[in-house]
């Protein structure tokens, strides 16, 4: 692509920034042969991949990733003296020493720098301090053919959208988590979201159950099926790793004195397809926010066929009642109110925070 603006085959093209680090276009950009444009025409964040039948795999992943990001925020950095590079393996993933992924490899930072050079980082990969950070991952292509209804249709034979479409009285059960006054209101009405986009529209088919804040009976309660998701769950490692829960994106972030507290749904990690579909419909009234959509115009929300036939307009529904992210949140929090990280990010500010309560990290 790059050498076909060398050879004048086009006078315009569209690269993914890092493939520019480096590079000849690098230096004729700097010498002010070629301008850079300063606004991003995709949205294509990078992760590590695992497959979702080994979920204590997967958490290790996703932890050590957090580990290099929390790393840097606390200023830890590479140092081979503490390295303790061995083969002996902890048989339970909560003993991991997390500390080691920083010791031996380096923070983000670091890393970042070591690939691609000092100063090459956006503003998207770097620490967020209190900027906007609500984020919706890319939708990409969700809408499938017959053949994929058929086979998710046979996939929701069992499970929490089984149990929750069959239960009598069609009603999902939705625990929320009283902190304070604002969140727990905000948590109500991501319940109702939910409620709407499994029940074709009706946000009111659902019972609550309210637990106090660090009280275990509403982790229990999930465990056991009494609950279908927990609403208000502040993200953390015990939780995710030793507990075995799924967190869907976080919907609402809360500054403490020495840490960032993200609040979202909680699921049962067991059940991979009930937690995708949650994390689905509260992604969707971000990217709602992202497009333009609110409740009176939910149409302009894509069809899904990634839960089968039943859920088609699950985003559509869910959106019809809930509206786009600002619209939930100025009903809780009204206009005036300083959101800090509760904005979407518009790709333009930093997008990094770990989560907390990762064990061993100094």
């Amino acid at each position: 692509m790059i050498a076909m603006m060398f050879n004048d085959t086009c006078n315009v093209i569209g690269v993914e920034e890092f493939s520019i680090f480096d590079s000849e276009l690098e230096k004729l950009i700097k010498n002010g042969e070629y301008v850079l444009g300063n606004k991003s025409l995709t949205k294509e964040p990078l992760s590590a991949v695992t497959r979702n039948e080994d979920r204590e795999w997967s958490d290790i992943v996703t932890w050590a990733i957090r580990a290099l990001i929390q790393g840097e925020m606390n200023g830890l950095m590479r140092n081979p003296q503490l390295c303790n590079n061995d083969t002996i393996l902890e048989s339970n993933s909560t003993r991991l020493n997390y500390d080691q992924s920083v010791y031996c490899v380096g923070n983000y930072g670091e890393i970042f720098n070591r690939r691609f050079g000092e100063n090459k980082r956006s503003s998207m990969n770097t620490i967020n301090k209190g900027s906007p950070m609500i984020y919706s991952t890319p939708l990409g292509d969700i809408f499938g053919t017959n053949n994929d209804f058929q086979v998710m249709d046979e996939m929701i034979d069992g499970g929490v959208l089984k149990r929750v479409k069959s239960r009598k009285g069609d009603v999902l059960r939705c625990g929320v988590v009283v902190s304070f006054d604002d969140v727990n209101i905000t948590s109500v009405d991501y319940c109702h979201v939910l409620a709407a986009a499994l029940f074709n529209g009706d946000f009111e088919a659902v019972e609550f159950l309210t637990f106090r804040e660090n009280d275990d009976i509403a982790y229990e309660s999930l465990s056991h099926g009494i609950i279908d998701a927990l609403a208000g769950a502040v993200v953390n490692f015990e939780g995710d790793v030793d507990r075995g829960f799924s967190y869907s994106t976080p919907y609402y972030y809360r500054d403490k004195e020495s840490s960032v507290e993200c609040y979202a749904f909680a699921t049962r990690g067991d059940d991979t397809l009930f937690s995708s579909f949650v994390n689905a419909m509260v992604i969707a009234t971000i990217h709602a926010q992202e497009i333009g959509a609110t409740r009176k115009t939910s149409t302009r929300m894509p069809l899904t066929s990634l839960f089968g036939n039943k859920f088609l307009w699950a985003m559509r529904d869910a959106v019809s009642y809930g509206g786009s992210y600002d619209e939930i949140y100025i009903n809780n929090f009204g206009l005036k109110s300083v959101r800090g990280r509760n904005e979407v990010n518009s790709q333009s500010g930093p997008q990094l925070l770990t989560r907390p309560g990762i064990p061993k990290l100094s």
